[in-house]
């Protein structure tokens, strides 16, 4: 049954709930829950499976203009998340793929999934990884084990592999980096509420660690994946900056995205991160300047890359694709949302700067609210407010002082990045 909504937000809309809850419900293009001018590569939305609110245990089948049908299953985490379920998608190109396998412990939610839309783990030929982060890959050793398939991932993903999943590539040598380690070294010492959540959680991502030693030792039949690599309709984006192996594919007219472009929410940049040692003399020489695949500059350069392509094409995002019992379907120009995002974060860190304010901890107070500080959200935050400060260094618009504090140039270079960013495509 297809039901046209009016208004500015139908998919809130009671009788949509009502008939969401009934797992009824099938959206057609005459829908207004997207915009056939900024999304015109969609024909068709259909719940297979209803969910909550958030999209747990969700199934969805979406068909473009192509003809092309891409079947989307939500996945549960292992621990609490706000970002909501991770979404993986199956599609049919040259063969059954599997984008992204999900959080560990998800592959009873993913066969469950596939047994919506008749198809078994045995079906799927190929997993495409996004990137290197649990929630997208923990679940990727149960699915190759069972299924058989071939593991797709940017070739700097099978390099971290043997790296623990606690490995932050803190650098002693970064003055900015100072704060962050006195934080962590005063966490990792104290008896604090926050050392026995941190212990709690490093436990329980023990699983995971040992999942990924399994893919080195166990997995045979890998694919690595270099910009500018196609397969069939796919063709891949090399996109760090949330993090270094991350890449998104283009198809058909949409973007599958992982973490790169997120509705409603933005991913969390990365610092500039050090190589571990062990992997100096491995990691491709394209690589070996972590200067250029980690860090806010090169997550923003990222975005300015995938604005390259045709921003009504539709974003496949990993999270929010479905959130307070609502869709979110947006165009590429959700990547310009998340530039100017991050411009006003930088005005406001200079602003604070200017106004006396000069040590990353204190700025980080100054800009999040104090329930966005409680326990590891102080440390998420700081890493956060860091990789805009190794911006700004890098833009010339602040001074990094030996203390780890720093103070304006007063230049505001960084405004010509992110204008270049949003005028140039």
């Amino acid at each position: 049954m297809a039901l046209e909504i009016e208004g500015s937000n139908p998919s809130a809309h009671p009788i949509f709930i009502q008939m969401l809850r009934r797992g009824s419900l099938s959206i057609q293009s005459g829908s207004s829950l997207w915009n056939p001018s900024t999304n015109p590569y969609l024909k068709d939305l259909e719940i297979l499976k209803n969910g909550d609110e958030d999209g747990y245990n969700m199934v969805i089948h979406i068909t473009l203009e192509s003809s092309l049908e891409i079947f989307a299953i939500s996945l549960p985490h292992l621990l609490p998340n706000r970002t909501g379920p991770t979404w993986s998608y199956l599609v049919n190109n040259d063969g059954w793929t599997l984008i992204d396998a999900g959080p560990y412990g998800a592959l009873p939610s993913l066969e469950a999934g596939l047994g919506i839309i008749g198809k078994k783990i045995t079906d799927i030929e190929r997993v495409i990884i996004s990137h290197g982060h649990q929630d997208h890959d923990g679940n990727t050793y149960d699915v190759i084990e069972k299924s058989g398939a071939v593991l797709w991932a940017q070739e700097m993903y099978f390099f971290f592999l043997g790296q623990h999943s606690s490995y932050s590539g803190l650098n002693s040598d970064s003055l900015l980096h100072k704060s962050i380690l006195e934080f962590r070294n005063h966490t990792e010492n104290s008896p604090s509420r926050l050392k026995s959540d941190y212990a709690k959680y490093r436990s329980r991502f023990r699983g995971y660690d040992e999942s990924r030693q399994k893919i080195i030792k166990q997995v045979s039949q890998i694919h690595t994946i270099k910009d500018g690599d196609s397969l069939d309709k796919m063709t891949f984006l090399y996109t760090p900056g949330h993090s270094v192996d991350e890449i998104c594919i283009d198809m058909d007219g949409v973007l599958f995205t992982g973490d790169h472009i997120l509705p409603q929410i933005t991913p969390h940049p990365t610092i500039v991160r050090k190589y571990p040692a062990d992997l100096m003399d491995k990691i491709p020489d394209p690589y070996k300047d972590a200067n250029n695949h980690y860090g806010l500059y090169c997550y923003l350069s990222s975005l300015g890359k995938a604005l390259k392509l045709n921003n009504r094409k539709t974003v496949l995002p990993a999270h929010r694709l479905f959130n307070n019992n609502k869709f979110n379907i947006r165009n590429l120009m959700r990547g310009k949302d998340i530039i100017r995002h991050h411009s006003t974060r930088l005005k406001r860190i200079v602003n604070v700067i200017e106004s006396g304010v000069q040590s990353p901890p204190e700025i980080t107070r100054k800009l999040f609210p104090p329930r966005k500080l409680v326990g590891g959200g102080f440390f998420a935050a700081l890493s956060e407010i860091v990789s805009h400060l190794e911006m700004l260094d890098k833009t010339k618009d602040i001074q990094i002082l030996q203390n780890g504090n720093v103070k304006s140039t007063k230049q505001n270079n960084f405004l010509n990045v992110i204008n270049q960013l949003l005028n140039d495509h």
